[in-house]
């Protein structure tokens, strides 16, 4: 029995998905579920049901599951002899997007200074790309990656993108299609957000009013929790708020991209890879 296979096992049983897996391990959904079918047959039983809703445990599963953890366990305290956690120390700058800032810290990012209180995290919110070859920040969370010799960038969620609305403003509405847009009010990005493909999309449908154009994605949130009107999200975003209503996805428009970038050689420091760690884990989990 392989440890990766293990490994894959219990990144399908967080995430649900064998492409929640691939992404939070870094490898392709071909070899998850090859490693996993592998797995079943060497145990000799079934480990998930295969269902719409994705990969739910079998009772098999569920027991697998209780060892695999303790042999994580044990393995991650192996690793510790080699890379003490009092190597995980300093200042960790991540450049992200002014909305995802805000959600970094809600979805729990936090939790990695609690695990190791030597680091300490500075993230820079903002829609102006900081350089990281000269040293503005160690990582960044981008919707396209950053090109350079020096850098190194991973794909770590894909989420489709969708129009959301709250129930206060949609009454006894549906909207279930473009043709449904008639009549509607809508918030749009602007600025030097206004080139998002979603945001042209909306704003070139027949009979759509704008109500607000903002260069802040939160300020378009706010203002479709208040009831003002129609946005566009990721539905990384926009499925976790729980006063809208995903009412459709853009049509024509691929899943949207979620890249992790840092430099080759931050990305070997203790402090970095702890929270690079953290960032793979957090979207493998909502994938």
């Amino acid at each position: 029995m392989e440890w990766g296979a293990l490994q894959v096992f219990t990144a399908v049983a967080r995430t649900g998905t064998l492409q929640g897996a691939s992404r939070a391990l870094g490898v392709d959904r071909t070899t998850v579920g090859r490693r996993l079918t592998s797995l079943e047959a060497s145990l000799g039983a079934p480990l998930f049901h295969r269902t719409r809703d994705g990969l739910v445990l079998t009772p098999a599963g569920q027991r697998a599951l209780e060892h695999a953890g303790r042999m994580d366990d044990a393995a991650k305290a192996l690793i510790s002899v080699a890379s003490p956690e009092s190597d995980v120390v300093g200042v960790v700058r991540v450049a992200v997007t002014e909305a995802l800032a805000p959600f970094l810290i809600e979805q729990g990012l936090l939790a990695v200074v609690e695990r190791y209180p030597r680091l300490q995290l500075e993230v820079h919110g903002g829609n102006r790309r900081l350089d990281l070859a000269t040293g503005e920040a160690d990582l960044a969370l981008r919707v396209d990656p950053l090109k350079g010799a020096a850098l190194r960038a991973r794909c770590i969620s894909r989420s489709a993108v969708a129009l959301y609305a709250s129930r206060a403003y949609l009454g006894s509405r549906v909207v279930k299609s473009a043709a449904q847009l008639d009549g509607h009010r809508v918030l749009l990005p602007g600025g030097e957000l206004a080139g998002l493909p979603e945001g042209r999309w909306l704003a070139a449908q027949p009979g759509v009013s704008p109500a607000l154009s903002s260069n802040s994605l939160p300020a378009l949130l706010a203002a479709a929790r208040s009831g003002h009107g129609i946005v566009a999200l990721t539905s990384a975003w926009g499925d976790r708020e729980p006063a809208l209503v995903r009412l459709f996805d853009v049509p024509k428009l691929a899943p949207r991209a979620l890249w992790l970038v840092s430099t080759e050689a931050g990305s070997k420091r203790p402090a970095v890879m702890a929270v690079i760690s953290a960032l793979v884990e957090m979207f493998g989990k909502s994938s």
